[in-house]
């Protein structure tokens, strides 16, 4: 399958999400719990895989952790497509919290 002709400078539309975690044993985390890097990586995973839709395949992420982001936070991300050929696209992802930055990386698709 052909990459959708998407043109570099698209902004993703902006996600908002609450950083709610609960414990393995199912009891609520303290507010001065930090997001794992795996958690991160997750929520990035899904913003750009939920914009690009059931037919995309991720092919690599690259995401640097910047600020801590604890439970109970809000998060913003925004994205833009930063490259696009025949076979890949390249999406800037950022991540907000109120405290600033807590991540940001690029996300490579195929279809």
């Amino acid at each position: 399958m052909r990459t959708p002709e998407i043109p570099t400078g698209t902004q993703l539309p902006r996600l908002i999400v609450s950083a709610a975690l609960t414990a393995r044993r199912g009891a609520a985390v303290a507010a001065d719990v930090e997001l794992t890097m795996l958690t991160t990586m997750d929520l990035v995973e899904n913003y750009v895989t939920e914009w690009a839709g059931p037919d995309a395949f991720l092919r690599g992420m690259n995401v640097k952790l910047g600020l801590p982001a604890h439970t109970g936070d809000t998060l913003t991300f925004t994205g833009v497509v930063a490259g696009a050929t025949a076979e890949m696209l390249t999406v800037e992802v950022c991540a907000r919290s109120n405290a600033g930055v807590h991540a940001t990386g690029t996300v490579r698709l195929s279809w």
